[in-house]
């Protein structure tokens, strides 16, 4: 079971590692439990992602690499009580520690170049030497951060809990507050020159600057799942990526943002592009996903783990790394390699074109071919409130034939509030295919 990391100091710094983990009890009660059998996902094999050696039990929650050989990841060591960094000079063929002098979880790491970087959790911890030493600087800020972003040896910007934002013209040697208009945290910021930035958290929110935050601006997202991360690659093609697999993308700088197919219901919670056209996702349970095409289409990559994944950094199209839980650092050299490919065929559960409100009604749908050992079947049950559909997940997607051998069957029970509703699910493991969706009415 997985068990991240969590800081020594104020409850506001334990945000984000507990948050992450309470994400992944709340995946579990999804999983559908089946027997032992052969793997549902085929793949065209060669290449990929391997693990490398870090040399640390710590949780890793963020990862930095400026060029192909230089890197930094960041977390929390449970046996020493300190912020963790790590760093590499050969691409993660050795990693070592370095002294972080903090006793904070440090959530997110940047760096410009292979001396200049800055790391963020209970406060702000500079080096202008690679990390061979690494300094306090005063942020001002009575709350946690989750994220930072510098765009070159002076320009940066950290965001964090309660909406807050931070922003430096100086290399950190003075950060000042800037005025998001939102009490909702921040999980995550890009910037791709020192006046367009983006920043993304709870309840879907997206905010935008045109001008190195001096005003911040919310845009549509159109969705109320938590955005974990968030890319760009130039001032107007961009992704952010969170909750149930959640990718949207932006080819106008934000004013409008459409969702993308990701075909999982993991939680995602980092992406990384390395142009308009490549870019990755990553997040619980060992996923990986990429696209060669700017997100029209996703499909997943084999991580060779099954530890969840917390952040991803790409130096180009081919140099990879991704860290998570219990020290783990995987690398690619040739983009990540081959999709797998899922072939599965899912119905949605059948339901009445009016049921009854409050009466606990059971349907069933079917799955092709026959599931196995690690494949699941979840359900997405969604209510029309306020104009938008709302997404409630049952908390027993699956709850018949969990039998000795393999089925095509699955089952659910759910009561319903009265109202318009909707229903899909999904069947796999790291890509599961989504069945179409059918409309009901509960009176």
């Amino acid at each position: 079971m997985l068990q991240p990391a969590t800081p020594t100091g104020k409850p506001a710094a334990r945000r984000r590692s507990t948050r992450l983990l309470g994400l992944a009890l709340v995946l579990l009660t999804l999983a559908l439990a089946l027997p032992a059998g052969a793997s549902a996902f085929v793949s065209s094999g060669g290449g990929g992602w391997f693990k490398q050696t870090s040399g640390t039990t710590a949780h890793l929650f963020a990862v930095a690499f400026p060029d192909a050989a230089h890197g930094w990841a960041v977390g929390f060591d449970w046996g020493t009580k300190a912020g963790a960094i790590l760093a590499t000079t050969d691409g993660g063929a050795t990693w070592s520690t370095q002294t972080s002098g903090s006793s904070h979880s440090l959530q997110d790491i940047a760096f410009i170049d292979a001396t200049h970087g800055w790391a963020v959790g209970g406060g702000i911890l500079a080096t202008t030497d690679g990390g061979a030493t690494w300094s306090e600087q005063s942020s001002g800020a009575a709350v946690a951060l989750i994220a930072v972003a510098f765009i070159d040896a002076a320009h940066g910007w950290a965001v964090g809990s309660r909406g807050v934002i931070l922003a430096t013209t100086d290399g950190g040697a003075t950060w000042s507050k800037q005025s998001s208009g939102t009490t909702e945290d921040l999980n995550n910021v890009a910037f791709t020159d020192a006046t367009h930035g983006w920043a993304v958290g709870d309840g879907g929110g997206i905010l935008a600057t045109t001008n190195g935050g001096g005003a911040w601006s919310e845009q549509s997202s159109g969705i109320k799942a938590t955005l974990w991360g968030v890319a760009f690659t130039d001032a107007t093609h961009g992704w952010a990526v969170g909750d149930y697999g959640v990718i949207l993308a932006t080819t106008n700088g934000g004013a409008t943002w459409s969702e993308q197919s990701s075909r999982t219901t993991e939680w995602l919670t980092a992406t990384a592009f390395s142009d308009a056209a490549h870019g990755w996702a990553v997040g619980m349970n060992g996923t990986i996903l990429a696209t060669t095409d700017g997100g029209a289409t996703w499909g997943t990559q084999s991580a060779r783990t099954s530890g969840w994944l917390t952040a991803t950094a790409f130096s180009d199209a081919a140099h990879g790394w991704a860290v998570g839980a219990y020290g783990t650092i995987i690398a690619t050299t040739d983009g990540g390699g081959p999709l797998v490919k899922a072939r599965y065929k899912v119905t949605p559960p059948a339901v009445p074109s009016r049921v009854r409100a409050g009466v606990r009604i059971e349907s069933r749908g079917t799955v092709k071919p026959r599931l196995t050992r690690g494949d699941r079947i979840v359900v997405f049950w969604e209510h029309y409130i306020g104009g938008r559909w709302d997404m409630v997940l049952a908390r027993k997607p699956a709850t018949s034939y969990r039998t000795t051998a393999s089925s095509t069957r699955y089952s659910v029970r759910m009561v319903f509030k009265p109202g318009k509703w909707r229903v899909r699910a999904t069947a796999g493991d790291h890509q599961p295919v989504t069945s179409a969706v059918r409309y009901f009415t509960a009176y």
